[in-house]
């Protein structure tokens, strides 16, 4: 029995045979193409903030085993640490609530999505503030 294989070069050979100067070559296959590197994964920022506090938190329990001091000092600054954060994110989209309205040719229209942004803005926080 012929495999594939044998049966395509069979073909190319009798191909090779004939008088072939009056048309183009014929190819094999797809075109030869270097393998392009594969473009790197860049991971959010919220993903690599999440891991790296995964391995901070795991850090601090296991030092509570050797000093349970340090461990509960560490826990308290890395919940210092995200509560600034979280400030710094809060002030951030409350700044920008601000700027989105606060000129005074600013129209009608302008100020209902405003409010409407502020109500979702809002409502996000006092969500978070029930889950506590």
């Amino acid at each position: 029995m012929t495999s594939l294989g044998e049966m395509a070069m069979d073909h190319q050979l009798a191909a090779d045979d004939e008088d072939t100067s009056d048309r183009a070559p014929v190819l094999a296959g797809p075109p030869m193409t270097e393998d392009p590197q594969p473009e790197p994964v860049l991971e959010p920022p919220a993903a690599i903030a999440a891991d790296s506090m995964s391995t901070r938190w795991r850090d601090i329990q296991m030092m509570f085993i050797d000093d349970p001091r340090s461990s509960a000092e560490m826990a308290a600054s890395l919940v210092d640490d995200s509560v600034q954060e979280l400030v710094a994110l809060v002030r951030e989209q409350q700044d920008s609530l601000l700027a989105a309205w606060h000129d005074q040719d600013t129209g009608t229209e302008e100020l209902r999505t405003a409010v409407q942004h502020y109500r979702t803005f809002g409502t996000r926080l006092a969500d978070f503030c029930r889950e506590g």
